[in-house]
């Protein structure tokens, strides 16, 4: 077994420490490995004399704080002070985690979760390229093909009827023309998009804020064992962490991060949606927004985005025609439906249509329009928007 494998395994399971962190223990031990194969007494002795001894500075060597504290204050604050909090040390410094990860390693691997470090040729070149990129990541499933485009979907929790219908439309049309669709299978907004992507039979993964073997929230259960088979669940914590809304702003980076556009569907002025917009727009990436209804609380913070230069868009076509994808029809991608069907599913969008229109449109008979306008709303292709109109779902 590799041990430098085993090492990173072992240190992702202390929660708490970043980048910034292990770049402090890379400092302290030289590598990982030197810190997993350390005493407890060598890890507690060198980090106290670390935490308390020293400050790190630009330069090539240290300055004891005996020095330090002759300084002036605008030079102080030129030195930023990194700590080791007291509780991450003694995580490092027991012994039964190391004796105990083996088993652990043994365990996550019969669960087909896949351990993936920056080290790893399968680590997504798009994560690399970010300042803060996750120092490892947790698979269940699949990763994102790298030469695929893929475009993330984020919104409201609480989202309304038609922020539901929105997410999942644009889910199954992007997803169908090839896409990725990546979210985060919150709530709302991010579980209908996969649910769309899904019964387009196209790729979707979720960016999870706990671990990969915990179903968050439980009413997302369905998309989660579907992710598992025909898509990927992945995150940076260990995989039978649980989830805490502390880590729900931090996983939405590497959304963006894995994303080429960022879509916006429903967010509140001050909705958690936008710092995935905030870390999108750092990252350099296209923010595509749906615009919504002046007045609407849920609306608020598209309508100032697209007020502030966001792309908006009124169809997946929009999105599209951006990346120059072309549509599929939809009788490439559905199986099983007659020509028939497959016509009248065709007429039917995201603008609502009656069905006596379809029945003129198809130059069919109304009650065979209306068998099989019934059929496409009882498989769930459809769905009736008001008396006798309807819309694709």
């Amino acid at each position: 077994m590799d041990i430098e494998k085993i090492a990173d395994f072992w240190i992702a399971q202390i929660v708490g420490i970043g980048p910034v962190g292990k770049q402090i223990l890379l400092e302290i031990f030289g590598d990982i490995v030197s810190l997993f194969l350390s005493s407890q007494k060598e890890v507690e002795t060198r980090i106290r004399k670390y935490r308390f001894g020293f400050i790190m500075k630009s330069g090539d060597k240290q300055i004891s704080i005996r020095d330090y504290m002759g300084y002036n204050i605008e030079e102080k604050s030129k030195r930023r002070r990194y700590n080791i909090p007291h509780s991450v040390m003694e995580k490092l410094a027991e012994p039964s985690g190391r004796t105990k990860i083996h088993g652990e390693y043994e365990r996550v691997n019969k669960k087909d979760v896949r351990f993936i470090t920056k080290k790893d040729k399968e680590y997504p070149q798009k994560l690399l390229n970010l300042k803060n990129a996750p120092e490892q990541l947790f698979v269940l499933g699949r990763l994102p093909d790298p030469d695929q485009k893929a475009i993330g979907i984020v919104g409201a929790r609480e989202c309304t009827p038609y922020g539901r219908d929105m997410a999942r439309l644009f889910g199954y049309r992007l997803a169908q023309a090839g896409m990725a669709v990546i979210s985060g299978m919150a709530k709302g907004v991010d579980g209908w998009s996969h649910r769309g992507a899904l019964e387009a039979g196209g790729d979707t993964f979720a960016i999870l804020g706990c671990g990969v073997e915990v179903i968050y929230p439980r009413c997302n259960e369905k998309i989660y064992n579907d992710l598992k088979q025909r898509g990927g669940l992945i995150s940076e914590y260990p995989s039978d962490y649980g989830a805490m809304s502390a880590n729900f702003p931090m996983r939405n980076r590497i959304i963006s991060g894995l994303s080429d556009g960022l879509l916006l569907v429903e967010a509140r002025q001050r909705s958690g949606s936008l710092i995935t917009v905030d870390a999108a727009l750092e990252q350099g990436k296209d923010v595509f927004v749906i615009p919504g209804r002046i007045g609407d609380e849920l609306s608020v913070g598209c309508n100032r985005l697209i007020r502030q230069g966001a792309i908006p868009v009124i169809s997946p076509d929009d999105i599209l025609e951006y990346y120059n994808i072309r549509p599929r029809n939809e009788s490439d991608n559905l199986p099983g439906l007659s020509p028939e069907e497959s016509s009248i599913l065709e007429m039917i969008h995201e603008t609502p249509i009656s069905l006596a229109t379809l029945a003129a449109s198809a130059q069919g008979t109304y009650a065979n329009t209306l068998r099989i306008v019934t059929r496409l709303k009882k498989n769930r292709y459809i769905r009736e928007s008001s008396r006798d109109h309807f819309i694709r779902m």
